[in-house]
């Protein structure tokens, strides 16, 4: 009876790895070869006991960051099938069988990425569709608001590496996760080139794993920067950057125009720590975009 490898990047936060791991035991202990915990270097000692024959903690020997971390746990992994899920996130019920006939019934497929649910129970997505340079252009919030517009991007969706899975022998032959994607976009990446490779990509709903998220990075302005610098590097990468100079010039248009309304409401609100904060990384972007290549 086929079994697969299950792979948890962990930085701390080890009662809800705990919670994950119990999960994954209890519904799918027959078809779960191992399950490879891989530390980055987490402050705090892990205290709890996990059995021993299924479940093995590798820790880095220096902090690798995500896509490190993650890659350190894949080309670990034994089993044909490899399932990856953050520490974060658990099974709802047997998924495993599901998942084997998936894979079973096409031998094209190289990645399967799953819905997610939060703990009430509502839908969270777990996918995006290729990115563009438009998106970028306009921004997060706005390019979410304008995401009815479906003819100007690109239909392939993107599943995000809290909940999905792939073949060992696609992340092989792909060399794994990209590690100038460090945090930010590297399953993006991966799933762009699993798209424009040999490979099919398959999202699906009928396998449903808990993952509320925002256990992960907060949303501040190092994130903003860090998510810029990722995206432009993504989108050059995989020629989708026709005119950068162009894109530079809007993007640059934007930042200013939000830098603009943030000293406004810093007028209007004086003392608004929240405005303070998002008018100084809005400058520290305006510097950072100059250097992008």
């Amino acid at each position: 009876m086929e079994s697969v490898s299950v792979v948890i990047p962990v930085y701390g936060q080890w009662h809800l790895l705990k919670r994950n791991i119990d999960a994954l035991l209890q519904y799918d202990r027959d078809r779960i070869a191992e399950i490879i915990v891989v530390d980055d270097c987490s402050p705090d000692i892990n205290p709890y006991f996990f059995p021993n024959e299924v479940v093995t903690i590798v820790r880095n020997t220096k902090n690798l960051g995500y896509t490190g971390t993650v890659n350190n746990g894949l080309k670990k992994a034994g089993s044909r099938i490899i399932v990856l899920l953050d520490s974060d996130a658990y099974p709802l019920g047997p998924f495993i069988e599901k998942l084997l006939s998936m894979y079973n019934a096409d031998n094209t497929i190289g990645c399967i990425g799953f819905g997610t649910l939060d703990e009430k129970g509502r839908d969270t997505g777990n996918y995006q569709y290729e990115p563009s340079a438009g998106e970028l252009i306009v921004g997060q919030q706005l390019a979410s608001k304008l995401g009815f517009l479906r003819f100007w991007r690109n239909k392939n969706k993107l599943p995000y590496s809290c909940a999905v899975s792939f073949t060992r022998q696609c992340m092989e032959d792909l060399n794994y996760l990209d590690s100038n994607f460090p945090v930010l976009d590297a399953d993006n990446d991966i799933s762009m080139r699993i798209h424009r490779s040999k490979w099919e990509l398959v999202f699906t709903k009928e396998i449903m794993i808990c993952h509320g998220g925002g256990n992960s990075y907060k949303i501040n302005f190092k994130r903003v920067l860090l998510f810029h610098e990722s995206r432009w590097k993504l989108l050059k990468k995989h020629h989708l950057l026709l005119f950068p100079r162009v894109t530079k010039f809007l993007l640059r248009t934007r930042i200013i125009l939000e830098c603009l309304v943030f000293k406004i409401l810093i007028h209007l609100q004086p003392g608004n720590e929240r405005h303070s904060e998002k008018m100084h990384g809005r400058r520290l972007l305006m510097h950072a975009i100059k250097r992008y290549q």
